[in-house]
């Protein structure tokens, strides 16, 4: 993936800008939050976001997106974008006081909200994406094991359903964006299998809307044939059959530093 365009015009999670470095990671922090959850918003919104962009001209990172979760909204996912493993591991503060100073920004009150972290902050590597010339406001959120052996099969697969199933449909369905990453910061394995995600994708939506209708049956449904190029080519290439569990989640984009 190298020079992957303007970003934020195209998908407010995922800035892979240019590739020539690498690879492109990206740190995961899910929360829950209780409390004033619209001032938790709001300082998120007026106080980090501005202090994350500040980062991204000095180039402690590549990257950060606030998204929210639609099932469960007191859930949210910070993403931190670093454009290479030098980037991500070069010591750095974005968060601190002289930061704040600089911009003159003042600390919102903390003591409305409690955060609690929900997991580790993991790092996982983009392996491919395919983006449209329209912003995606909601995402699909999916997760999934794989065993040690089929990390391959899993980017290839995903591959594949980039190139035969989202490309095709860039000019029809706005602002649909895709990503695939793997986990490579951690790793559980029980006889070769996995007993945490290590695989997630991204399937980008202009809105929620549009997320709904494509995932309601539908009594009289056409096969998609851009769907069944794809399972015709990953049956023909064995590229099935790599993944032990999948789940999926819908979480809308609060607020994101590409725009």
């Amino acid at each position: 993936m190298k020079n992957i365009f303007y970003v934020f015009l195209l998908m407010p999670l995922f800035y892979l800008g240019a590739q020539d470095e690498g690879p492109y990671l990206i740190r995961l922090h899910v929360v829950e939050v209780e409390g004033n959850i619209g001032a938790f918003i709001q300082a998120n919104r007026e106080y980090y976001k501005p202090l994350a962009a500040k980062a991204v001209e000095d180039g402690k990172w590549a990257g950060w997106s606030m998204s929210r979760s639609v099932t469960y909204p007191s859930r949210f996912i910070f993403f931190h974008h670093f454009s290479s493993p030098e980037q991500y591991a070069k010591p750095k503060s974005i968060w601190g006081a002289n930061e704040a100073k600089e911009l003159g920004l003042e600390q919102p009150d903390g003591s409305k909200w409690e955060m609690t972290t929900l997991r580790d902050l993991d790092l996982w590597q983009v392996n491919a994406a395919v983006f449209d010339n329209e912003p995606s406001k909601y995402f699909v959120m999916n997760k999934f094991k794989f065993s040690y052996t089929d990390r391959k099969k899993f980017i290839d697969n995903n591959r594949a359903w980039g190139e035969y199933v989202v490309k095709p449909q860039l000019d029809s369905v706005e602002g649909y964006n895709w990503v695939c990453a793997t986990l490579v910061t951690a790793g559980n394995f029980v006889d070769q299998e996995s007993q945490i995600v290590n695989g997630i994708s991204f399937d980008g939506f202009a809105s929620i809307e549009d997320i709904l209708h494509r995932r309601s049956y539908k009594e009289t449904n056409d096969p998609n044939p851009h769907f069944q190029k794809f399972q015709k080519y990953v049956s023909e290439n064995d590229l099935t059959d790599f993944s032990s569990s999948v789940s999926s989640s819908i979480y809308q984009d609060l607020a994101s530093t590409f725009n």
